[in-house]
């Protein structure tokens, strides 16, 4: 009886420990939505706005000087970059304009080799004279890198348009002839709050309601906390693709 008794309760503290094993399963998928949602999520679109019209002219022509700190770059070269690596590309729509709803935005862009070790930032609101100004230190290699605004920049105003220009600094202080690139962003209000979703879910969001910097930076975001994965790294250059970035949509990102 006694054996019994004994083989009895060993039978009932095994399927106890079969059952906690499975609820602390479920419970860390409950709790880990972006596991879940990496394996669920095989691409990121870019989805234009319908609303997408630009400003006014975003860049200037060009002469065909060559870029002392750009090696193999023109002028031209620089302005007509949709397809070439050696010039300043910023991640950016064909349009050249970009929606995010975040009060100081960053841009990412792409720098080819260079010898310049700095780059200026500015943001201009259309229409106006102001400019917030930042100096970023830069290592020189080629990659993907973001430009923050400083401290003191104020923070973009709803459906209002700012011009962000970049001047690669190949001497010691910015000159006339340094290669620069300009492009544009709005603020715009989100309609959704999706702060639960996971970082790639957000990105898939953002991208559909055509706000394109939003879902950029998320989809970075994944890229980060998972820098090995191939699928995340296949959804990044899809995206890119899909904003017309095929030139480099497989450049590294320097993070």
């Amino acid at each position: 009886m006694t054996m019994l008794n004994n083989q009895w309760l060993l039978n009932l503290m095994t399927v106890g420990l079969l059952v906690l094993g499975t609820t602390s399963t479920f419970a860390q998928s409950a709790t880990n939505p972006s596991a879940r949602s990496n394996r669920k999520l095989s691409r990121v679109l870019f989805k234009p706005p319908s609303d997408d019209k630009k400003p006014d002219q975003t860049a200037e022509a060009g002469s065909r000087h060559p870029i002392p700190c750009l090696q193999g770059a023109t002028s031209t070269t620089l302005v007509n970059s949709s397809s070439s690596q050696n010039s300043l590309m910023p991640l950016v729509p064909t349009t050249n304009l970009g929606l995010t709803t975040a009060e100081k935005p960053k841009l990412w862009i792409y720098l080819p080799e260079t010898s310049a070790r700095q780059v200026v930032f500015s943001i201009r609101e259309e229409g106006t004279i102001h400019h917030s100004k930042t100096v970023i230190p830069i290592t020189g290699s080629s990659g993907i890198i973001s430009l923050q605004p400083n401290q003191n920049s104020l923070p973009l105003k709803i459906r209002k348009n700012y011009k962000l220009s970049v001047v690669l600094v190949c001497g010691e202080k910015p000159g006339p002839n340094d290669p620069a690139r300009d492009v544009w962003v709005r603020r715009v209000e989100s309609s959704e709050s999706i702060n639960q979703k996971s970082a790639l879910e957000q990105a898939a969001w953002y991208a559909r309601q055509g706000i394109w910097y939003d879902a950029l930076n998320f989809l970075i975001q994944a890229r980060q906390s998972q820098p090995q994965n191939q699928d995340i790294i296949g959804i990044w250059a899809n995206f890119l693709k899909s904003g017309g970035l095929n030139a480099i949509a497989n450049e590294p990102v320097l993070f």
